[in-house]
């Protein structure tokens, strides 16, 4: 059979890029080692098992030499002084499945005559966070004093997530890539992204975080949309130095605005706090339904902890949370998972279109990340796109 003539960078840089080991890619292709010496190359066949073992479109195997690849979406991550040299193939799967997908609902909008929606760009990283963040709660309706009547944080995630996408705004929220199991996101290389566009703006948020970390990623994205800028995050409730770089400063903001979305300082002000930190923490978060991180942020906002102090508190509390959290759990019901990984909205729109002939069914089943007729059906029937 014959045989593919590929440059032997090309394939050790997809085998990087995947991270994949050496010595288990020989296992799988026991010419792999004759291949990067220019000895041969593999069948067709081979190149396409290849394509699918590495998570590289088939046609960046001709390339003469590796590509320079970077994120297509600017990058405003950093997780403890760390930066990402090299973005990771699920991150930049993620990225571009979601950016299809926003592109598609934005045409479908487009062209169904919808109106833009009026708050994205409609603020400044210049402005004062309370009033951004007062303008994210208007919009999304969402009442500082019903969290209470959620009977915890997953459920107000729940609720803030619904409230968001009935704003306008795409969510969608995955800790894998696609329907994929065997690919999971990690947090701690991003929490999430924003897509900020004036029709479909498009919220991704990591959900193999915790619970209380994707409330405040969400919060923290919503301001990326509200000032029109997007971007791949790592948000987290701590405050950034004074002395970061200019390009960190939206996130400073973003931080800021988040935190006072989830907990308005001037309703915090009115409460009667104990003066033990450790119980006005538990009953911040308790009210607020955030985590207990997003609870000392806002004590130190009050002025009730240094920032020196904050920061040993913080660092103390992350690395209790961290040690206390459980594995993601696995199994569940497939299409109830669905419902957070993909919004309803743009899941009924691709569905209903598919149907009337208007996209063609492949590329529903691509924008779904669906393989087959049947999980097409069963997603059609819980929207209630089909009977």
């Amino acid at each position: 059979m014959a045989q593919v003539e590929i440059s032997p960078d090309v394939l050790e840089w997809a085998r990087e890029r995947a991270g994949i080991p050496f010595d288990t890619l020989v296992k799988r292709f026991k010419n792999y080692s004759a291949w990067l010496d220019g000895k041969g190359g593999p069948t067709f066949n081979q190149l396409e098992t290849l394509s699918s073992v590495l998570h590289l479109p088939l046609g960046m195997f001709f390339l003469p030499e590796p590509p320079e690849e970077e994120l297509p979406l600017p990058d405003f991550r950093r997780m403890a002084g760390t930066e990402y040299a090299r973005p990771s193939v699920e991150l930049i799967d993620t990225i571009h499945t979601c950016q299809r997908r926003q592109r598609w609902y934005r045409e479908h909008l487009a062209g169904s005559g919808a109106e833009i929606l009026e708050f994205v760009g409609s603020a400044s990283a210049g402005d004062p966070p309370t009033f951004v963040a007062g303008s994210i709660r208007t919009a999304l309706k969402l009442e500082v004093g019903s969290r209470a009547e959620t009977s915890s944080w997953e459920e107000f995630l729940r609720r803030f997530i619904g409230l968001a996408r009935e704003a306008g705004i795409l969510v969608m929220i995955n800790g894998v890539v696609g329907n994929n199991t065997h690919r999971a996101l990690n947090p701690r290389e991003f929490r999430g992204f924003a897509i900020s566009d004036p029709f479909a703006p498009l919220v991704f948020v990591n959900g193999a975080d915790t619970k209380a970390g994707q409330i405040f990623t969400l919060a923290h994205e919503l301001a990326h949309i509200w000032i029109g800028k997007g971007g791949v995050s790592n948000s987290a409730a701590d405050d950034l130095p004074e002395d970061i770089a200019p390009d960190r400063e939206v996130e400073r903001f973003c931080n800021a605005v988040a935190a006072e979305i989830l907990v308005p300082v001037a309703q915090l002000r009115n409460m009667d706090l104990p003066e033990d930190i450790e119980t006005a923490k538990a009953q911040i978060a308790r009210m607020f339904r955030v985590s207990t991180l997003v609870a000392l942020r806002r004590l130190k906002d009050l002025g009730l902890l240094s920032y020196d102090d904050f920061q040993a508190a913080y660092d103390e509390e992350l690395t209790f949370l961290q040690d206390k959290a459980d594995s993601s759990p696995g199994g569940g019901n497939f299409y109830a998972t669905m419902g957070a990984r993909v919004d309803p909205h743009f899941a009924s729109a691709v569905i209903s279109t598919a149907l009337e002939g208007q996209t063609l069914m492949g590329e529903a089943f691509d924008l779904l990340s669906l393989k087959n007729s049947k999980t097409f059906r069963e997603e059609a029937r819980r929207l209630g796109v089909t009977s």
